[in-house]
């Protein structure tokens, strides 16, 4: 009986390994090259003691930089890459590297959601579907929608359940409660988008009991009426691993974790059927526009940056 219990545990050991294998195996890094940070990314630091992606590109120096406050960002003291005055590059020299380099991720995957805005502190859950084939992306959230796309019916009106779903090039904002579905063109990302931006690699913290490597993606810009704002697309991942545990991004006020990660084919309907559901999708408003169902621009969040002086647009 004892010999039955022990085998068992080899067994289930076994199978642990081997799970532990296939997951590294699947794991598609970055390709191996010294990184650097491009124009108006923050955080950086060109000291040859600090890593190379860290550094800024060549042509650009590290400098001070001081980003203003905002209702969901405290002031930060910071330093930012911007064009440099002389025409001196840097050499790969007595340079440290990173210890990491960014995963790419699978090129299908899905997995359960919660989610938390930064803007009002709503939490809420969902699910998340992507699939590189059709640029595609789907978020459901419940049970508020963290986006002011309604534009016509007022801010308060947004406070309900919707989808946001990328599928070709467009960016669609679908809220099946009211049968509305706002339409804005803006890609989805791509499996190495971690690579594409010179992410860097941030260290290791604990999130909800497991360690992720943190790789972060901030820059400085000036939205339209908004004024200095402090960028944020943020990846955690499982250590040594593609698998995402935690998703922020600044430009939503808020972050996604992921919970049920699997990956595999995704069935295209996922992404269609609720696009072909409330078609025709509404165009944001503009001034050459009679139609006011939607917005003008995607990834509104705030209730500072609603286009109106009163809720209602009246």
């Amino acid at each position: 009986m004892k010999f039955i219990v022990k085998m068992k545990s080899i067994i289930k050991l076994l199978a642990l390994i081997l799970i532990v294998i296939k997951q590294s195996q699947s794991t598609v890094l970055c390709p191996s090259k010294l990184r650097c940070m491009d124009e108006t990314r923050l955080n950086c630091n060109n000291s040859l003691s600090a890593p190379t992606d860290f550094h800024c590109c060549d042509g650009l120096d590290c400098v001070a930089a001081i980003i203003p406050a905002t209702d969901t960002q405290d002031q930060l003291n910071t330093t930012i890459c911007v064009t440099s005055s002389s025409k001196q590059h840097q050499t790969a020299n007595n340079k440290t590297t990173s210890p990491k380099t960014p995963p790419i991720m699978a090129s299908s995957w899905s997995a359960a959601t919660t989610y938390y805005n930064m803007s009002n502190g709503d939490t809420g859950w969902g699910y998340f579907w992507y699939d590189v084939s059709h640029q595609a992306i789907r978020t459901d959230f419940y049970p508020i929608c963290p986006f002011l796309q309604l534009y016509e019916a007022g801010v308060d009106a947004n406070y309900i359940p919707c989808s946001v779903l990328f599928y070709e090039g467009q960016n669609y904002y679908v809220y099946p409660s009211v049968q509305t579905c706002c339409n804005y063109t803006f890609p989805a990302w791509q499996p190495d988008w971690l690579c594409q931006s010179n992410a860097t690699f941030n260290g290791t913290i604990l999130i909800d009991g497991q360690m992720a490597d943190f790789w972060t993606i901030e820059w400085f810009s000036n939205f339209t009426g908004e004024g200095s704002v402090r960028n944020i697309r943020n990846m955690y991942t499982q250590v040594d691993s593609r698998i995402p545990i935690r998703f922020r991004e600044d430009l939503d006020t808020g972050y996604l974790d992921f919970h049920d990660y699997v990956e595999g084919p995704i069935d295209q309907t996922i992404f269609t059927s609720i696009i072909n559901a409330y078609t025709p999708c509404h165009q944001g408003h503009h001034s050459e526009s009679t139609d006011r169902t939607c917005t003008r621009y995607n990834s509104q969040t705030l209730r500072r940056s609603w286009p109106c002086d009163n809720p209602t647009c009246s």
